[in-house]
């Protein structure tokens, strides 16, 4: 599907509120999303490098270690890395290195406009299933911020550019 907006939901199932991008990806769906928002699921960063190849501006969902857990964040990826805040991966290439070496190694593929809706989480649980109650509250504010900037693509003839 090529739409106007992407979304990518980062996490994994069994690791408590690490899930919590997928966890947004799945209220969006129960919500519905505009004609035009395509949502995708990645498992950890470095399966985003060929989603991020895309003419259509990207937004990443991502569980951030940050404190208060449940504060919903939105940021460019080089500001995660600027701001210190971090996102999770156990397989050592961060949200902020695969945005930077998918643009070092495709750069006229990857998206121009990439951002990060962030809810922070204080610890990952391997094996727990479900997310804590203030990061399953922040899940539809995540939702809303996701398609903040969303404008669907005008309707309509479009206008004469050629005298008549």
């Amino acid at each position: 599907m090529s739409g106007h907006l992407r979304v990518i939901g980062l996490g994994q199932a069994a690791a408590g509120d690490d899930r919590v991008g997928l966890a947004v990806l799945e209220h969006l769906r129960t919500r519905g999303v505009p004609d035009g928002v395509e949502l995708l699921e990645a498992a950890e960063p470095s399966a985003l490098l060929p989603l991020l190849e895309t003419p259509v501006p990207v937004v990443l969902v991502d569980a951030v270690l940050a404190v208060p857990a449940g504060e919903v964040l939105e940021l460019t990826a080089d500001a995660l890395e600027q701001r210190g805040f971090s996102t999770l991966s156990s397989h050592g290439l961060g949200v902020a290195q695969a945005v930077a070496l998918a643009r070092l190694l495709s750069p006229e593929a990857v998206s121009p406009s990439i951002r990060i809706v962030g809810v922070s989480i204080s610890r990952p649980e391997r094996f727990r299933e479900g997310l804590s109650p203030e990061v399953a509250a922040a899940i539809p504010h995540a939702a809303a911020r996701v398609l903040s900037s969303f404008s669907p693509p005008e309707t309509g003839v479009p206008p004469c550019t050629s005298p008549r």
